[in-house]
């Protein structure tokens, strides 16, 4: 009885066959499971978004379980810890985390910006700043951040000048006007300065209109010392327009992370 004999290039033709079926196998699966930590990590940023800080960073966790070198999800834990008030150590080692996993991610460098400002570590909050921006020069949060570093610490108010009038190009928030009239007093152009005491007046801004003017009435330069409230407290001081150091419900910091490529990325 003969047997039948296979020629070799049927039997390439059938190894062929079955690994481009394994491969379509493991490919579906694999965009199947990146499916579903898409959908777990946009549950945690509505969580997050929605102040269920223990709920985000049970997702975070569980993406992070799944996929270990997924960078958002460190800076999204380090938001959520800091928003209920955790160890800031801790807040700054998910950052850095984060950053060692994915050293473009710009959220993460304007976060830690943000802690060590609020630590009265100008050095470092500088320097993480300018990082953000070496990443993304538009990026506004850090900008505004950098102004009032450059104007009330650095005494660069010409840098501070270039940056607020970079934020003003997409943003009409008044304590813009507020910091660029500060920074043009501060460079003794005094009609620039009332130009901005203008705007803010026609903005229904009185509040911040007549801290700049008083400013300008009371001192030859711009105040860079903590204010009387923040001395009394202990506090650091906060220049209007930095941002909210921690989230709230209107801004919350760092949570618009924009993914780059696809999740199987990282």
């Amino acid at each position: 009885m003969s047997h039948l004999q296979i020629s070799p290039r049927h039997r390439r033709t059938s190894v062929t066959v079955i690994l481009v079926l394994i491969f379509s196998f493991c490919t579906s699966t694999v965009h199947a499971q990146m499916d579903v930590l898409r959908d777990i990590y946009e549950r945690a940023v509505v969580a997050y978004n929605k102040q269920q800080f223990d709920q985000a960073t049970v997702l975070y966790q569980q993406i992070i379980k799944a996929a270990p070198a997924f960078a958002p999800a460190y800076n999204g834990l380090a938001l959520a810890n800091q928003a209920v008030g955790g160890d800031e150590d801790k807040t700054i080692g998910y950052l850095k985390t984060a950053i060692s996993y994915d050293p473009k991610l710009v959220q993460a460098y304007d976060n830690l910006g943000r802690i060590y400002y609020g630590r009265q570590d100008i050095d470092h909050a500088q320097e993480y700043f300018e990082k953000a921006l070496k990443i993304d020069p538009n990026l506004t949060s850090a900008q505004i951040s950098l102004a009032w570093i450059y104007l009330l610490i650095r005494s660069k108010p010409i840098a501070a000048i270039n940056l607020f009038n970079k934020v003003l190009a997409v943003s009409q928030d008044p304590k813009i006007y507020f910091g660029l009239g500060s920074a043009y007093f501060a460079t003794n152009q005094r009609a620039n300065a009332m130009d901005m005491i203008t705007k803010l007046h026609e903005l229904g801004e009185e509040d911040l209109a007549s801290r700049l003017e008083t400013n300008m009435r009371e001192n030859t330069e711009v105040n860079t010392q903590a204010d009387a409230d923040a001395a009394a407290t202990g506090q650091p001081s906060q220049p209007a327009g930095l941002g909210p150091l921690t989230p709230t419900t209107d801004k919350p910091t760092g949570m618009q992370v924009h993914l780059r490529g696809k999740l199987s990325d990282y």
